[in-house]
């Protein structure tokens, strides 16, 4: 799967709706991809697994009423693209990013989070393995809904990380 693929791939987690329901207290679960070397925390009393990808390369979890989804992938970064490369793409192509309010960057990651509508999106993306691999995970929420959600955003984000893998191996054929 080549980063252009996961740019058109991540154009359907800005589609979600996230919300949990206002409840600022959650049940934080552990996610470890051995395969491609990521991990994460999720709020695993509002938030459920609905859909792995039989390749491992996408989840999808959402809320008994599936108005909150919380969406994780991962590619090979065929491309080589750099993350400001894939940055300005993803700004450039894909619908919904013309007001970024908040949008930090390192030199293996970044993040981009605005309001689109009547919600609120938040997507972090880290290369890993050296920038062969991609791991990304993209949420979003009803923005009348912020005071509730921006621990549980910041409890997300900051247990997303890379790891190691078998797939940093195979990137490096």
């Amino acid at each position: 799967m080549s980063a252009r693929y996961f740019l058109f791939a991540s154009s359907a987690i800005l589609l979600g709706l996230l919300s949990l329901g206002g409840r600022a207290q959650a049940e934080w679960q552990s996610y470890r991809s051995e395969r491609f070397g990521y991990r994460f925390l999720y709020p695993a009393d509002l938030l459920k697994l609905v859909m792995e990808a039989p390749d491992g390369q996408s989840l999808e979890f959402q809320s008994d009423d599936g108005q909150t989804k919380l969406k994780v992938l991962t590619t090979f970064n065929t491309d080589n693209v750099s993350p400001a490369e894939y940055r300005a793409e993803i700004i450039r192509t894909l619908p919904g990013y013309g007001g970024i309010d908040y949008g930090p960057r390192g030199s293996s990651w970044f993040v981009l989070s605005g309001v689109r509508g009547s919600s609120i999106y938040y997507q972090k993306v880290l290369f890993a393995c050296g920038g062969r691999i991609i791991n990304a995970f993209a949420l979003t929420y009803p923005s009348a809904e912020k005071r509730e959600y921006d621990s549980i955003v910041t409890t997300i984000e900051k247990g997303f990380r890379s790891t190691s893998g078998p797939a940093c191996d195979a990137a490096g054929r």
